[in-house]
């Protein structure tokens, strides 16, 4: 089976553009179609989706069925606290849960009512849908 980033290569040369015209056209930063054409990305936003299938001449569904399948998986509470203290002790290179890619992570510096500094972690996945907002 062809892969997302040979399919989009594919498309995107059969219609005569270089990945900079197809940048340019379909309204998409050229970082983002370089992981994609590199296959580092494996699933695309339905608006990336929708832009590119536009400018590529195909539907969006033809270009959904060469992007990874992806399981959701429950996270239990206690992952999600461990997780959060490893931020907060600044610890590097944290894996996602869901699907093991890395973590970006920051330490949000918010004030309660008494005016009190309070260290927020935060988290979200490269690839997935993970994230640690509150």
């Amino acid at each position: 089976m062809t892969s997302l980033a040979e399919f989009i290569q594919t498309k995107r040369e059969k219609a005569g553009y270089s990945i900079y015209g197809l940048s340019d056209r379909a309204n998409i930063p050229i970082e983002v179609l370089e992981d994609i054409e590199s296959g580092k990305e494996l699933f695309l936003s339905v608006t990336q989706r929708q832009k590119l299938a536009k400018v590529l001449k195909c539907s969006p569904s033809e270009i959904k069925q060469y992007e990874r399948s992806y399981e959701f998986k429950t996270v239990s509470d206690e992952e999600i606290e461990i997780i959060k203290s490893q931020i907060l002790r600044r610890e590097t290179n944290l894996k996602c849960p869901m699907c093991g890619e890395p973590l970006i992570t920051r330490i949000a510096r918010m004030q309660d009512l008494e005016d009190n500094i309070v260290l927020q972690p935060k988290a979200h996945c490269v690839k997935c849908i993970f994230q640690i907002k509150d």
